[in-house]
């Protein structure tokens, strides 16, 4: 833990924007001016682009929130039952949608699940003022994300273009890192490593690339660029594990040394691609096919010429990231595609659906007036950390530091604001507690825990234009605030706690079912979609290694082996290799035998290479590669 410049900046600014969005709403005469100083600590983001982003997708949503609470409580407002079936319903939904976007604009929709709950659940009780009671949440949550989006805008901003060009600067050495490692017969073990980081960091590189449209940067890349860089990146994985898989099959350097050292080469920052990408095409032509070695020889020439195309546009790409308008992109960028785990979805909606409507019936049947605020906090709590694989240890470490902050809300609420006078007072009394918990904030490890600290805090003192001390509400409200926790640590539990060795088996069925769907996808653009969709996959699996036994790094890269075979089928003419591209396909899934599969491709090859169709020929063999990695070698004559 440490904390720098970049910490001390983004905490001053945090305080700064919440007692502006304070006194503000103090100044319109808002009834909640709370919510506006709680808004600024949830939406604040150590990047100024990521702040914009958010306030955005956090005003968006408030306001649709707004909307669907004020159309659901009318019809509803006589049945109580009913109308929080409704709320928690829609809570589940916008949920359920967030957690399949996957992407920054994800919190539009999470804000417009709990915006609901959070305007309807206390107006359940007086629904003939929903209207303006979401009125004024609006205007709260709004004057909190413009007061966040104006100061980190302006004050010491942190630009993510900057950050964006640096991690593809990372990302491309890394690659060049890796073809150098895995152009040798022994390269070293961390090669393994780096292609799973590298399959994280080209999906972080598409989230991050969300953030550009908001950026504070003078200059901003296009999303036609960003697109194309991160094609080229997603293609280089596949690529480079497939020649490191034929090197291994090889075991020799023998007829292709000079192609591989010109590629080497290459990937130090020397020698001309064009020459190099020829000779390698050139060496593919003139290469003798008396044997299985010699096919697979064929098979690594092709792959390296594609390899050579493939790094020298992410290099041009990389660099026009510092002049965007040096690079003219002509063909339309591809819509990234990433994992979505409908299931998983559809059990996080089932588990906030029952901890809302949990607390809601024990709300209704004891007549309990806190209520409303267990079931919003709930409803809160479960949608926070829905992205998680297994969400209770953060609800856990969320209820403890709830508990933490509401000594020190007593504190205040008692013993500190009554004595305060005057506004600049007010600020003095606060900077004690808010500034290091906003430091906090700026640490990746620390966020989890910092966060219910400042939510529990402001809304603990849950300052308004009146002030009033009253304990047993406070006592009532904290209780309230437990019992939400609680609620959705129950439901979780039952619904939709997993462990990381259960997310990384649902990883590969995914990607198993994605590799049976591809044989009737035939664009580039469906191909460059599924690769992205598969490497995202790789890098979920990657980041969930530590967490795992072998079995799961077994699993990581079987799926970049289905990954190569993926690319392989696509390459596939249709015509006389269509059934077996498809027969392939579903042996993958799980659906055909190996052995009259593995006979049938063999004859296939045989067919190719009687006609001398090298590029076929070339194709097939990684097919047989990536498909059947142990099976023995081809023998020229197979089907006679």
């Amino acid at each position: 833990m440490q904390l720098g410049r970049r910490e001390l900046i983004f905490s001053v600014n945090c305080f700064a924007a919440a007692m502006l969005a304070l006194f503000a709403s103090f100044a319109l005469g808002l009834e909640r001016p709370f919510w506006a100083m709680m808004t600024v600590y949830i939406t604040s983001q150590p990047l100024s682009g990521a702040v914009r982003s958010k306030a955005v997708f956090r005003l968006a949503g408030t306001i649709v929130g707004a909307a669907a609470t004020v159309i659901l409580m009318p019809p509803l407002a006589n049945s109580p039952v009913l109308l929080s079936l409704a709320l928690a319903a829609w809570v589940g939904l916008c949920q359920f949608v967030s957690l399949l976007d996957r992407t920054p604009r994800s919190y539009l929709f999470l804000l417009a699940g709990y915006t609901a709950a959070l305007i309807g659940f206390p107006s359940v009780s007086h629904p003939e003022t929903v209207f303006d009671t979401a009125v004024l949440r609006a205007e709260e949550i709004g004057i909190g994300v413009i007061c966040a989006a104006l100061v980190h805008a302006v004050v010491f901003p942190r630009s993510v273009t900057p950050l964006l060009a640096a991690r593809a600067a990372t990302l491309l050495t890394e690659a060049e890192s890796w073809i150098a490692d895995a152009l040798s017969l022994h390269p070293p073990a961390r090669t393994a490593r780096e292609r799973r980081r590298m399959a994280a960091d080209v999906t972080e590189l598409h989230v991050m690339a969300t953030h550009i449209p908001f950026d504070t940067a003078a200059r901003r890349p296009t999303r036609a660029l960003l697109a194309a860089l991160r094609q080229r990146f997603a293609l280089m994985l596949p690529l480079v594990s497939a020649i490191e898989d034929r090197m291994r099959s090889l075991g020799t350097t023998d007829g292709i040394a000079d192609e591989l050292a010109a590629v080497r080469t290459l990937a130090a920052g020397e020698g001309d691609a064009a020459d190099i990408r020829a000779r390698c095409l050139a060496r593919a032509e003139a290469l003798p096919l008396a044997g299985w070695d010699d096919l697979v020889r064929l098979n690594l020439l092709h792959r390296l010429a594609e390899l050579v195309d493939a790094l020298q546009d992410a290099r041009a790409l990389t660099r026009s990231l510092d002049n965007p308008s040096a690079y003219k992109i002509t063909a339309a960028p591809v819509t990234a595609a990433l994992h979505r785990d409908f299931g998983l979805a559809g059990l996080s909606a089932l588990a906030t659906l029952v901890a809302t409507l949990g607390c809601c019936a024990l709300w209704i049947a004891t007549a309990w007036p806190e209520g409303a605020v267990a079931a919003m906090i709930a409803a809160v709590v479960c949608c926070l950390f829905s992205t998680m694989d297994d969400p209770i240890p953060a609800q856990r470490s969320f209820l403890i530091w709830t508990i933490v902050s509401l000594p020190v809300a007593a504190l205040y609420l008692f013993a500190i604001l009554p004595r305060v006078t005057d506004p600049m007072l007010l600020v003095l009394v606060l900077a004690p507690v808010m500034l290091p918990i906003g430091a906090f904030m700026a640490l990746p490890r620390w966020y989890g825990r910092a966060l219910p600290l400042a939510i529990g805090l402001v809304g603990g003192l849950a300052l308004t234009n009146r002030f009033a001390a009253d304990f047993a509400g406070f006592v009532n409200g904290s209780i309230a605030q437990l019992v939400g926790v609680a609620a959705a640590m129950a439901a979780t539990r039952l619904f939709r706690s997993l462990g990381a060795g259960a997310m990384v088996r649902r990883l590969r069925a995914a990607g198993r079912r994605d590799l049976a769907a591809l044989r009737d996808q035939h664009s580039a653009a469906a191909l460059a979609r599924w690769i992205a969709r598969m490497l995202d996959r790789v890098g979920l699996i990657a980041a969930r290694l530590g967490d795992v036994t072998d079995d799961g790094r077994d699993e990581a890269a079987a799926t970049l082996r289905e990954l190569r075979l993926g690319v392989t089928l696509a390459q596939l003419e249709d015509g006389a290799t269509g059934s077996l591209r498809a027969d392939i396909a579903a042996h993958v899934a799980g659906r055909r035998d190996a052995a009259p599969l593995l006979a049938r491709l063999d004859d296939a090859i045989d067919s190719a290479w009687r006609d001398h169709a090298r590029p076929l020929l070339a194709a097939l063999t990684g097919l047989r590669r990536n498909a059947f990695p142990d099976a023995a070698a081809w023998v020229p004559g197979h089907a006679a």
